[in-house]
């Protein structure tokens, strides 16, 4: 059940900038409250200043957050609970980085603290532990759909893949029946942040192959997610293009590739399944299926013509 926003309480990690600002800028426009969390202490306490200025100094605070240190990551949510002296129902894994820092860091905050930070919040939030519930939102990216593109970027493939797949595996109903606890996660492709500053690729391909969105846009995206998402939802964002739900497909089409292997298993001769294979039996099914509809639509017709 999406959480009521008036009354929510939410932390937001890596807020001080980018996507996440803005994440917290449309929470507090409908007015929750916000616990703004970032690494770099004097960026955060400017947020607050702003966001203090524009909605109201009660609704928000700063509290500095290493991500990738669980004991900080478990300060932060028991801290904004003891400021606010109330729940929080809304946390955010959105802190991040590319691939520039190295493969060993990337992933380190990207999908092992992104973990880290689940766990924090499940042995709080959740009713199993005597919480009330409520909603884990997780920033991942379309790179956690689509596969890399060069050697140096792999790592931010890996580690956004683990943060879908995070989302998708807690994101189950059985789940959150016994946590109270939903799972969801944003899939932006390129947005106008300091994230696509050093990626080793020019802006002006970025913008040609893909396009560049506005963080605000994103934040559009985000708010909609929270307010009408499900369980499990994985939302994707393009620009030019309405936010939509990225389902997995994968088991019903493993489902499917199965039985098809065990139908082509004599013509294999104990060899592999392979795409080439797939593709010629789709294409032989697909055909059947058209030669049946005409068929079937072609009796039709003369059984309408008969009553005529």
């Amino acid at each position: 059940m999406p959480p009521h926003l008036p009354s929510s309480l939410a932390i937001i990690t890596g807020s001080g900038q980018g996507l996440g600002k803005e994440f917290a800028a449309k929470l507090l426009s409908e007015g929750a409250k916000v616990c703004i969390s970032d690494v770099r202490v004097e960026t955060g306490q400017r947020v607050v200043e702003e966001f203090g200025a524009k909605f109201g100094k009660e609704n928000v605070c700063f509290i500095p957050c290493d991500v990738t240190k669980v004991e900080e990551l478990a300060g932060l949510y028991e801290g904004c609970e003891k400021h606010f002296n109330k729940r929080v129902n809304i946390f955010c894994n959105n802190a991040g980085v590319n691939h520039a820092p190295g493969w060993r860091k990337c992933i380190e905050i990207d999908t092992m603290a992104v973990v880290a930070g689940t766990e924090v919040v499940l042995d709080r939030m959740g009713k199993q532990a005597g919480g009330e519930g409520g909603l884990i939102v997780n920033t991942a990216s379309l790179a956690g759909i689509l596969k890399g593109f060069n050697r140096e970027s792999v790592s931010y493939y890996v580690a956004k893949h683990g943060v879908v797949s995070l989302t998708r595996s807690l994101g189950q109903g059985y789940l959150a029946k016994r946590t109270g606890v939903e799972h969801m996660a944003i899939c932006p492709a390129f947005a106008d942040t300091e994230i696509i500053d050093d990626l080793g690729v020019k802006r002006e391909t970025l913008e040609a192959k893909e396009g560049i969105m506005e963080p605000e846009y994103v934040a559009d995206c985000f708010l909609k997610l929270v307010k009408n998402g499900q369980n499990g939802d994985v939302m994707i964002v393009r620009k030019n293009t309405p936010p939509f739900i990225y389902m997995d497909y994968s088991l019903p089409l493993v489902g499917a590739l199965s039985i098809g292997a065990r139908v082509m298993n004599k013509g294999l001769r104990g060899g592999i399944f392979t795409v080439r294979h797939q593709a010629a039996l789709f294409g032989v099914v697909s055909l059947t299926v058209i030669l049946i509809a005409h068929a079937l639509l072609s009796l039709v017709s003369l059984g309408v013509r008969s009553l005529l």
